[in-house]
C-alpha cells in the first residue's frame, strides 16, 4: 500500500499523498527499530534437571531475562530443543520463567545450541528473530532397560550372584503375608487388612546387601546401547535398594557405594561409554 501510493504521489504531484507516504514511511521506520529493539538485550538460561534419560520426556526450565534498564519486551516467543514457549510481557531488568517438556534421543555430552527468539511487536507487520547462544552442556543418561538381576549372574556377571532378598524393616515391600503373632503393628496392612478375615503384614525386604561390581560388557543386550542400558537399570535399582554398586570400565574399577553422588557418576560413566 505505501509502495502504491508513493507512485500515485510521484505521478499526480499531489501534496497530500505526499504526505501520507511521509507518514507511513516513518511510522514503518519507528515500529522497525522498536521491534529490533523489543528483541535485543535478552539474556537465556535453560535449567535442565540432573538425571536425564534418552527416549524419555525431561522438564526444562527457561529463564529469560530482559537486561534493558528502561524498555521491557513484548510479545516473545522462545524456541529451545525444538519446543517452544511464549513470554508477553518482561519489564525491565527483571527474569521471567517458564518450562517445556524436551525429549533427547541419544545419550552422552551435548551442547545446548541456541535458543531462537521471535516477535511480532510492535504491530505484527514483521516477524522479526534474534539468536541467543547457550554455551552450557549437558550429559543425557542412556534408557534404563529392564534386566532381571538374575538373568545378569547367569550370563557371566562378575559379583553379582542373585542373593534372595532378606527381610527388613526399611526396604521394599517384598511380599504380604498372614499375621503371626511376632510381627511389629506397624508392618500391618490396615487397608488390606479390612478386606480380609485375618490380618495382612508386609514383609520388608532388608535396606542393604552385599557390594555388587557390574561390567557392561556382560550384562543381557545384543547390542552395547540395550547393555549400557541394563546397566543403567541395575544401578538405579540397586542403590535404591541401598545395595553397595560398582563400575567396570574396561581396565578401571570403580568401588563399590550406595550414595546418590555415586550413582550420578555411575550413569555419567556409562552415557560417556565408548564416546570419543
Amino acid at each position: 500500500m505505501t509502495l502504491f501510493l508513493g507512485f500515485a504521489a510521484v505521478n499526480t504531484g499531489n501534496n497530500l499523498l505526499f504526505l501520507i507516504v511521509s507518514a507511513m514511511l516513518g511510522f514503518m521506520a519507528v515500529s522497525g527499530v522498536a521491534g529490533w529493539a523489543n528483541i535485543r538485550g535478552l539474556k537465556l538460561q535453560l535449567v535442565l534437571p540432573e538425571e536425564i534419560y534418552a527416549g524419555a520426556e525431561t522438564l526444562a526450565v527457561i529463564k529469560l531475562t530482559n537486561t534493558k534498564r528502561l524498555m521491557p519486551s513484548f510479545l516473545l516467543q522462545i524456541m529451545v530443543c525444538g519446543k517452544s514457549t511464549d513470554f508477553n510481557y518482561i519489564s525491565s531488568s527483571s527474569t521471567e520463567t517458564d518450562s517445556v517438556v524436551v525429549k533427547f534421543t541419544h545419550r552422552g555430552l551435548q551442547p545446548m545450541g541456541e535458543a531462537l527468539v521471535f516477535s511480532p511487536f510492535p504491530v505484527n507487520f514483521f516477524v522479526r528473530c534474534n539468536r541467543l547462544r547457550l554455551e552450557d552442556e549437558f550429559i543425557v543418561f542412556p534408557a534404563p532397560i529392564h534386566a532381571s538381576f538374575a538373568t545378569a549372574a547367569e550370563q557371566g556377571q562378575p559379583n553379582t550372584d542373585p542373593l534372595p532378598l532378606s527381610r527388613g524393616m526399611e526396604g521394599e515391600v517384598n511380599r504380604i503375608k498372614d499375621y503371626a503373632g511376632g510381627d511389629p503393628l506397624k508392618m500391618i496392612h490396615w487397608r488390606l487388612s479390612a478386606k480380609h478375615p485375618l490380618l495382612k503384614v508386609k514383609e520388608m525386604s532388608a535396606g542393604g546387601g552385599e557390594p555388587v561390581i557390574l561390567d557392561p560388557r556382560l550384562l543381557p543386550g545384543s547390542t552395547l546401547e540395550a547393555r549400557l542400558s541394563s546397566a543403567v537399570f541395575l544401578i538405579n535399582r540397586l542403590i535404591r535398594d541401598n545395595r553397595p554398586v560398582g563400575l567396570r570400565i574396561s581396565d578401571r574399577i570403580i568401588k563399590p557405594k550406595a550414595s546418590k553422588s555415586h550413582r550420578l557418576r555411575l550413569l555419567t560413566e556409562l552415557a560417556l561409554y565408548d564416546q570419543n
